[in-house]
C-alpha cells in the first residue's frame, strides 16, 4: 500500500497553492467535489478520514522531504491542528522524525520495513489476478499463474471462477510438473542458458521425477527449440486426459519470474486452434501486467 507514496517525486511542482488537494481534506473544507470519482467502487463503508490524513501526510513527506507544518498544511490542505496531531502519532509511531532545530518533519526508515514486506511475487499475483479476469472475460476460457519452486510450477493466481466453462476449483496452491506442463515449459523457455541450467539441476536434485519426465528431461533442448520456433508452450490432457492449454511466460523487467496459461477442452480446439484465437488476448493481457509490474517496481525502488 506504501509503493505509490513516492511515485509524484520527480515530477511535482512545489508551487503548493497549485497542488490537487486530496479527497478527504476537499470534504472538510467545503469543496464542491464531494462526490467520490465516478468510478470508485461503492462501498457500504465510510472512509476514515483519520486514516486518509495520515496517508495523505506521509505522501507529501515523501515527495517533500524535510518540510516544515506550514508547508505541509499548504501541499495538502489539511489544518495545522490536525496536521501535529497527526506528526505526533506518526512520529509516536516510529513512521516520522522531527528536526529539533526548525520543526521540521520527515519520514524514518521504518516506512520502508512496510515495502519490504512485500515480495514482486506478491505485487505479480495481485497484478495478474485482475488481468486474468480480464483476460477471460474477453476469450471466456480460464487462465492460471504460476511460478517455480523447488522444481515445480505452483499456481498463485488463477481464473477459473470467472469462466463459464472451467470444471475446475481452488487451484490456488496446486502444482504442476515443470517438465509437461504448458506453463512449465513456457518458463523454462524464457531462461538464459546459465539459469536454465541451473534449474534443471533443481529438478534433478529433488529425485521426484517420473518416467516420462526423466525422458523430457534428457531431450529438453529439443523441447524448448519446439517452444521457440512456435512461440509458445502447449500441453494435451496433462491433468485430465480431456484438457489442454497454452501458455507464454511472465516477466518482471527481464526477469522470466512464471507464466500464464490458457486451459480448455481437448474436445472444442486443438492448441493450434487456441493460440490462433486466444495466443494474442493472451500476450496483450501479459504485456499490460508487466508494465503494470514494473510501474510498481521502480514506485517502490524511487521510495
Amino acid at each position: 500500500m506504501f509503493l505509490a507514496i513516492r511515485q509524484r517525486r520527480n515530477d511535482v511542482s512545489l508551487d503548493f497553492p497549485q497542488r490537487t488537494v486530496p479527497y478527504c481534506s476537499q470534504i472538510e473544507h467545503g469543496n464542491p467535489m464531494t462526490a467520490p470519482p465516478a468510478n470508485k467502487t461503492a462501498s457500504p463503508y465510510k472512509d476514515i478520514r483519520a486514516v486518509a490524513r495520515a496517508f495523505d501526510l506521509l505522501e507529501a513527506a515523501g515527495d517533500l522531504g524535510w518540510a516544515k507544518v506550514g508547508e505541509l498544511a499548504a501541499y495538502t490542505g489539511i489544518d495545522r491542528g490536525t496536521l501535529y496531531r497527526l506528526i505526533h502519532t506518526l512520529e509516536m509511531k516510529g513512521y516520522l522524525v522531527r528536526r529539533a532545530e526548525d520543526g521540521a518533519v520527515s519520514l524514518t526508515e521504518r516506512i520502508l520495513q512496510l515495502g519490504d514486506g512485500v515480495r514482486h511475487e506478491d505485487v505479480a499475483t495481485q497484478i495478474m489476478s485482475q488481468a486474468m479476469r480480464e483476460l477471460t472475460e474477453q476469450v471466456m476460457w480460464p487462465s492460471d499463474f504460476a511460478t517455480p519452486t523447488a522444481g515445480r510450477m505452483v499456481i498463485q493466481a488463477s481464473s477459473h471462477k470467472y469462466s463459464p466453462v472451467s470444471v475446475h476449483r481452488r487451484l490456488v496452491g496446486k502444482t504442476r510438473p515443470i517438465l509437461r506442463s504448458a506453463l512449465g515449459l513456457a518458463y523454462l523457455g524464457s531462461l538464459g542458458r546459465a539459469d536454465l541450467e541451473r534449474t534443471l539441476d533443481v529438478v534433478r536434485r529433488i529425485g521426484t521425477l517420473d518416467a516420462q519426465e526423466i525422458a523430457i528431461l534428457a531431450n529438453i533442448d529439443r523441447r524448448l527449440e519446439d517452444v521457440h520456433m512456435r512461440g509458445y508452450a502447449f500441453s494435451v490432457g496433462l491433468v485430465e486426459d480431456n484438457i489442454s492449454a497454452i501458455a507464454l511466460p511472465v516477466r518482471l523487467g527481464r526477469k522470466p519470474i512464471g507464466a500464464v496459461n490458457i486451459a480448455f477442452f481437448r474436445s472444442a480446439m486443438s492448441p493450434a486452434d487456441a493460440a490462433s484465437t486466444c495466443l494474442k488476448p493472451l500476450r496483450e493481457c501479459i504485456a499490460r501486467a508487466e508494465a503494470a509490474m514494473q510501474t510498481q517496481t521502480q514506485t517502490r525502488t524511487r521510495f
